[in-house]
């Protein structure tokens, strides 16, 4: 059985169904297209979907009725609603009959590729902070804790921690989370959203905005009834907290942000989290899929502990994903994973860090996707892995982004 998610994507308008489709499949995604809600609703009784992108608003059959036919299979569908302006009440009534989550349109591709990788991660039962670790300990009763008061939360970390996840958790948990989460990529969307009608907003990579914009978004929280306005939520980078310290310029948003702050730790801080991770999540996945999970080797166990993990809970996703494809073999990090072979040189060099030798590779696999490609940032992303606003981040940090 193939191991890609397979997605249906439904709207009455061709251009913007065939185009959005086009792109999932070049994320790797198996798609099917269909142009109204009769006919959507037909291909799920055949079974097979795992996830369906639809537009609410189409006759004689609309967005809800698919949503209801996805949510009633045998084995429910997951729902991710677009919704336009002015029809947030829409998008409420769907996430009450079980829709994953809504975006508002004008909507851009990466929002939606963004958004189905949360759903992925939530098909394969991710929780952040689950674990026996005392960094995952530690994280759950930062999230019940911030959960509960009312105070704007800055969830930072490195991409692929889960600090979206960490969001999400955070709202759920709290006195507003019978309401939906807004998530809101640029301050410019925010105008699009109903205040009354959600229970937080959530402002993801605040530290990748441009100044103008972040200068905006504070404008923008500073307009807002603190009586009445929904709970903010916002993630940068780990690192953000220390650039604000020495850049004014980013100072007045961060401390806007940073009331309460929430470190989401990085996997390879939590190696006793690895086994039970991996366990629980291919049993999980392999359950949805009628298969019988694979399981590591004490020997690729061992590697897997060691593996310094750059993408994270992302990272280890993927590992589940290929293992459901190649079996067994798909644990021999040394043969999957492209950053193993170096990752013991620091224990061998006395007073050279892990930390610093993965920053030094980083800069010099930056330096050399910038001399093939003449600082292309589309083709960068493609041949690093990365996606644009993790480049741009990294590019920034190692003060690439003016070489060419």
């Amino acid at each position: 059985m193939s191991a890609k998610t397979t997605i249906l994507v439904v709207d009455d308008n061709r251009s913007a169904a065939d185009g959005l489709g086009m792109v999932l499949e070049r994320h790797g995604y198996a798609v099917e297209v269909r142009y109204s809600g009769e006919a959507a609703i037909a291909r799920l009784q055949e079974g097979g979907i795992d996830v369906v992108v639809t537009d609410l608003r189409m006759e004689p059959v609309d967005g809800l009725a698919v949503l209801d036919c996805a949510r009633a299979l045998p084995i429910p569908a997951e729902v991710l609603v677009l919704t336009g302006y002015g029809t947030v009440d829409d998008a409420v009534r769907a996430m009450r009959r079980g829709a994953r989550d809504f975006l508002t349109k004008p909507v851009t591709a990466d929002q939606v590729v963004e958004q189905l990788r949360q759903l992925q991660g939530a098909g394969l039962h991710i929780r952040v902070q689950d674990g026996v670790s005392a960094a995952a300990r530690e994280l759950a009763r930062q999230i019940e804790v911030v959960a509960a008061a009312d105070a704007t939360v800055l969830l930072s970390g490195e991409p692929g921690s889960g600090r979206n996840q960490v969001a999400r958790q955070v709202h759920e948990q709290s006195p507003a989370g019978g309401r939906p989460l807004a998530v809101i990529p640029h301050p410019s969307h925010l105008a699009r959203v109903d205040l009354a009608a959600v229970g937080g907003l959530y402002f993801p990579n605040v530290d990748l905005l441009d100044p103008r914009d972040q200068v905006q978004l504070v404008q923008a929280l500073d307009s807002m009834d603190p009586d009445t306005a929904p709970r903010v939520i916002a993630s940068a980078h780990a690192e953000w907290g220390e650039q604000a310290a020495l850049d004014p310029s980013v100072q007045e948003l961060y401390y806007r942000l940073a009331v309460l702050e929430v470190v989401v730790p990085p996997l390879r801080e939590r190696p006793d989290d690895i086994e039970p991770l991996l366990t629980g999540w291919l049993a999980a996945r392999a359950q949805d899929r009628g298969v019988d999970p694979p399981a590591p080797n004490g020997e690729q166990l061992k590697a897997l502990r060691l593996h310094a993990w750059p993408g994270n809970l992302r990272e280890l996703a993927a590992v589940v994903e290929r293992a459901l494809v190649f079996g067994n073999a798909a644990f021999d990090i040394q043969v999957h994973m492209k950053s193993m072979p170096g990752e013991r040189l620091p224990e061998l060099i006395e007073g050279f860090s892990l930390q610093q030798y993965l920053e030094e590779v980083e800069r010099t696999l930056l330096v050399r996707a910038i001399d093939q490609t003449g600082m292309d940032r589309t083709h960068m992303s493609r041949i690093l892995g990365v996606e644009r606003n993790t480049l741009r981040y990294k590019l920034n940090k190692y003060g690439l982004l003016d070489r060419s």
